[in-house]
C-alpha cells in the first residue's frame, strides 16, 4: 500500500510538474499572442477607417492648412523687408495720425517663439500727448497691427486740463512684434550679399 501511495504521489507530482513547466507557459504564450493579435486588429481597424475616410481627411487637412496659412499671413515676413523697420515706421505713422508724439523707440531684444514658428523683437516705446489720444492710439495698435503684443503699459499724467481725458500724459510701452522668420532661401541670399 505504501508503494501505491508513493506511485500515486509521484504521478501527481509529475502531473503538476508537467502543468507547471509545459501547460502554464503554453497558456501564457497563448495569452500574449492573443494580446498581440488584438493590438494588430485595432491597428488594422484604424487603418481601414483612415483608408475609408481618406477623402474627408484630405479635405479637412487642406482646410486646416488654408486656415493656418491665413492666420500665419497676419504676421509680416522677414523675407519682404526688415520687420523691425516696418513696425517702427507704422507705429510712428499711427502716432502722428493720432496727434501723439513718439519720443522714444528702442529695440531691446530679438528672440524666437519656437513652437509657433515665429520670431519676435521687443521694443520700448514712449509716447506723449493728450490721454484720450493715447487711448485711441492703443486701440488703433491692436486693430491695425495684430502681430503686435503690448507686454507692459505705464501711463504718467503730466498736467490736468479740462478733464482727465484732456490731460497731457506720457505712455511707456514694452511691445513684442512677431514676424515670420526669413525662409532658408532668403537667408542664404542675404548672407551672400
Amino acid at each position: 500500500m505504501a508503494d501505491a501511495r508513493v506511485r500515486w504521489l509521484l504521478w501527481i507530482a509529475g502531473a503538476l510538474a508537467v502543468a507547471r513547466f509545459l501547460v502554464v507557459p503554453w497558456v501564457d504564450a497563448q495569452n500574449e499572442q492573443r494580446q498581440q493579435l488584438e493590438v494588430l486588429t485595432q491597428r488594422l481597424d484604424r487603418s481601414e477607417g483612415v483608408a475609408r475616410n481618406r477623402d474627408a481627411i484630405l479635405i479637412a487637412r487642406d482646410a486646416l492648412v488654408k486656415d493656418a496659412e491665413a492666420a500665419f499671413g497676419a504676421f509680416p515676413a522677414a523675407d519682404d523687408d526688415d520687420p523691425r523697420l516696418m513696425v517702427q515706421r507704422r507705429l510712428n505713422s499711427l502716432a502722428t495720425q493720432a496727434g501723439v508724439q513718439l519720443t522714444l523707440f528702442d529695440w531691446l531684444l530679438d528672440g524666437e517663439a519656437g513652437e509657433a514658428g515665429l520670431g519676435y523683437s521687443r521694443a520700448s516705446v514712449r509716447l506723449e500727448g493728450p490721454l484720450d489720444r493715447l487711448i485711441l492710439l492703443h486701440g488703433e495698435l491692436a486693430g491695425s497691427m495684430p502681430f503686435l503684443a503690448v507686454r507692459d503699459l505705464q501711463i504718467r499724467m503730466k498736467s490736468a486740463a479740462s478733464g482727465p481725458l484732456g490731460s497731457t500724459a506720457s505712455a511707456t510701452m514694452v511691445l513684442d512684434a512677431f514676424y515670420r522668420p526669413a525662409s532658408p532661401e532668403a537667408a542664404a541670399q542675404e548672407s551672400a550679399k
